[in-house]
C-alpha cells in the first residue's frame, strides 16, 4: 500500500509504503527539484534515493500518539496498539503537529 506524504502547503513530498521488506520512502521528483524547499527530515536528505527501514522511520513514528491517547485511538479505530502503519495512515491526515500530513493514495 502506498500513501502520499504531503509537505508544507500541501506539496507532495513523496511516497511512503510498507511491504514484506519493511518501510520505504521515496521523494517526489518535483519536490527534489524545488531548491527552496527543505527535506522532510534531516535524516532523509532530498535525493533520488529510496530510503528503507525495518521499523517505521523516526519522523513518522514521532507523529503517532503514545500511551493512553494511543490506546483510545486504536480502540476507536479497531487497530491493534502495535500497528504503527495503520495508526499512521488513519490519524495523520489532518491537523498534525508540524508540516507533514499523510494521505491515502486514493485521496
Amino acid at each position: 500500500m502506498k500513501v502520499k506524504v504531503i509537505y508544507k502547503e500541501k506539496y507532495l513530498a513523496g511516497l511512503l509504503w510498507l511491504d514484506e521488506n519493511g518501510y520505504h520512502f521515496e521523494y517526489d521528483n518535483d519536490f527534489i527539484k524545488d531548491k527552496d524547499g527543505y527535506p522532510i527530515s534531516v535524516n532523509m536528505p532530498k535525493s533520488q534515493k529510496t530510503y528503507h527501514s525495518n521499523i517505521l522511520f523516526p519522523l513518522f513514528q514521532s507523529m503517532l500518539s503514545e500511551g493512553y491517547n494511543r490506546e483510545l485511538q486504536c480502540k476507536a479505530l479497531g487497530i491493534d496498539t502495535h500497528d504503527d502503519w495503520n495508526l499512521l495512515i488513519n490519524t495523520c491526515g489532518h491537523d498534525t503537529i508540524g508540516a507533514i500530513t499523510i494521505k491515502r493514495n486514493e485521496e
